[in-house]
């Protein structure tokens, strides 16, 4: 209890009130900004005929060619589809989850930790994308037809995004300090256990499998016309699956990266300082949470955002 007390001491005292609250009016413009002026067709056309094209194909043919290409193909689909929206509008913001899985403040934090965090961090990646295949499967042909109209879509994206994003915000305003009222109501058991790395790492990774469930991704409603197409729920899972690993695969990369070239001067600082990690992760969790909100939610429902197509410079 004491060490929590002095850690919330040095945050307050590292970034003070009127500290915190520059930085986060900053964060926020910068992500309304990016949300504003986000080039859909340009990241969309690249994920759709650079990374799919360049490699299987033109997806929109090959949707419903099942009968064709058959169950191995679809794995290499699945792959594909999750590769390629990994800077979508819908995935981008995946991430902003990576300083929270940086390092443990545990005084014994090690690799082994860190890549306890990734594994906690993809099961739940792995369980979300799987229930949402088997749920493509049970469709069929018929059911995803109805699921991918554009209109079905755009309300499931709305819907999804808009509450991650509100979720998001809700984090990174705890980790700021700014619900410190709200917080001290939870007993500490609760606040001990929400604190830890693993258990928040799994909360990241099931909102990144919710990624899945709400993208209306082109490209994405090719591939789910694919794996509906064998009315097998089985298949449908595991596809999802694959695609839910393409589409966390960069980020992992990098994760990686990071722990393998700085893990132990992240360890060092994690330990020494841990509430840099605090302010980072709070502040990640912001930015992605204003993008969402702005982007899915608030530029759609009042039409706020589209900036460079209204202005003209998209075409």
């Amino acid at each position: 209890m004491a060490t929590s007390i002095q850690q919330d001491d040095d945050f307050y005292t590292a970034y003070p009130l009127k500290k915190r609250l520059k930085y986060v009016f900053g964060m926020i413009l910068v992500a309304v900004l990016i949300a504003g002026f986000w080039h859909r067709g340009l990241v969309d056309g690249f994920g759709r005929n650079v990374v799919a094209g360049g490699t299987i194909g033109n997806t929109g043919d090959l949707a419903g060619q099942y009968d064709t290409h058959g169950g191995g193909f679809g794995l290499i689909f699945a792959a594909i589809a999750g590769l390629a929206a990994t800077f979508t509008a819908c995935n981008c913001v995946v991430f902003a989850m990576m300083p929270g899985l940086a390092c443990s403040t545990d005084r014994n934090a090690s690799h082994s930790s860190a890549w306890a965090a990734l594994g906690m961090f993809t099961v739940p990646v792995l369980i979300v994308t799987a229930v949402y295949g088997l749920y493509v499967g049970f469709l069929g042909p018929v059911g995803i037809e109805y699921i991918n109209q554009v209109q079905v879509r755009h309300a499931q994206s709305f819907a999804v995004f808009s509450a991650l994003g509100f979720a998001m915000l809700l984090w990174g305003c705890l980790e700021l300090g700014f619900m410190d009222s709200f917080k001290s109501r939870m007993t500490r058991t609760t606040r001990d256990f929400f604190g830890q790395l693993n258990v928040k790492a799994t909360i990241l990774g099931t909102m990144v499998g919710l990624f899945t469930v709400g993208r209306p991704y082109p490209l994405f409603r090719d591939f789910l016309v694919y794996a509906a197409s064998t009315k097998n729920p089985a298949y449908g899972a595991l596809v999802m699956m694959i695609q839910g690993l393409g589409q966390i695969a960069l980020m992992a990369l990098l994760f990686v990266l990071l722990v393998k070239l700085g893990g132990r001067r992240l360890s060092a600082i994690a330990v020494s300082k841990p509430y840099q990690f605090r302010f980072v992760s709070g502040m990640a969790l912001l930015a992605g949470g204003t993008y969402f909100l702005y982007y899915w939610g608030l530029g759609r429902l009042f039409d706020l955002g589209r900036w460079g197509y209204k202005l003209g410079w998209y075409s």
